[in-house]
């Protein structure tokens, strides 16, 4: 069975709290908190659990959040193989509050030093080539070193070290994403911007970017990237997988938390991969699995019932074919 890595340099103890009116400077009251770890990796590999995927989780942890978080990831019985570091692990905070509105309060997370980010690259290289059952790799949200070419050095020593050929699925943003996009000789199998961070790869305007505009730039950049899944939220996706262009509906529901449901889309990702999927079943897999986090409390959590129920609902179009030479 392949065996699905996933990677979080920057984990955190989340806390999400729901209020039905929130008031900026009163005393809000809520009767329903849920305290539980997270960063894009540790969610994702939660989602792969309820999946049943055979996965491994990759983090780094310091401080007295660090030991917390690692009890509860080992109360949640996730295979998980953590590296220690200097500083206190962060935390993150989430209000839903008045019919969805969604408010975050996120620590930068602890300063990681250039040892411990060359350690940290020589760990998975070794993590990898120590267990041939790994064969996707997926790299998950931030790290704060002050380095933001470091996920192309990542890309990179997984590329050149490793001699098999991994998938390899980046959900990065800002200047680390567009670096992996746009400076780095390698180039990994997936990735997963939303609008905004689609138009800023490609020199949009983000305020004129509309489902034309992305099927328009997508088909005429070349990109080194096969796969392409840029997430529009309510109002579906836009994909290119394998040089097709698709458009994707999907239904309306009724959300109780939005948080990490791009990291269980991902989830989705992997998991579809892993079982061998088309690139369209991939798609609404990975669409369904995002959606069907959305409808609980937790953060990567996901019912079955609920990723079948959604995954035949989703409908993906081929608006666009590669055109073969």
């Amino acid at each position: 069975m392949i065996m699905i890595l996933t990677i979080t340099l920057n984990p955190s103890m989340d806390f999400i709290y729901s209020v039905d009116d929130f008031v900026l400077g009163a005393n809000n009251r809520t009767n329903l908190p849920v305290k539980m770890p997270g960063g894009k990796g540790i969610n994702c590999t939660r989602a792969l659990m309820y999946l049943k995927a055979d996965v491994l989780a990759y983090t780094v942890l310091g401080g007295e959040n660090g030991n917390a978080i690692r009890k509860y990831l080992e109360n949640e019985n996730m295979p998980l193989i953590s590296k220690k570091i200097s500083e206190n692990s962060r935390n993150s905070y989430t209000i839903m509050h008045n019919g969805g509105i969604q408010t975050e309060i996120v620590e930068n997370g602890p300063k990681i030093s250039k040892l411990e980010s060359n350690e940290i690259i020589d760990d998975i290289i070794n993590i990898v080539n120590g267990e041939e059952r790994i064969n996707i790799v997926t790299v998950n949200g931030s790290i704060n070193n002050d380095n933001d070419f470091y996920y192309v050095s990542l890309l990179t020593a997984l590329r050149e070290n490793v001699s098999r050929k991994l998938v390899i699925i980046m959900d990065q943003s800002k200047k680390s994403l567009n670096n992996i996009v746009n400076n780095s000789v390698y180039s990994p199998d997936f990735i997963k911007p939303n609008e905004v961070e689609f138009a800023e790869l490609f020199n949009m305007n983000s305020e004129e970017i509309s489902k034309e505009s992305i099927i328009s730039k997508l088909t005429e950049t070349k990109s080194k990237i096969p796969n392409i899944l840029v997430s529009l939220g309510g109002n579906g996706a836009i994909a290119k997988f394998s040089g097709n262009i698709y458009e994707v509906s999907i239904p309306s529901i009724k959300v109780v938390n939005p948080t990490g449901s791009g990291d269980s889309t991902v989830a989705g990702v992997a998991s579809a991969i892993a079982r061998n999927y088309n690139d369209k079943d991939i798609i609404r897999y990975a669409m369904a699995c995002g959606m069907a986090n959305t409808l609980e409390e937790g953060v990567g959590v996901l019912s079955l019932d609920n990723v079948e129920n959604l995954f035949e609902q989703i409908e993906v179009t081929l608006v666009s074919e590669e055109i073969k030479k």
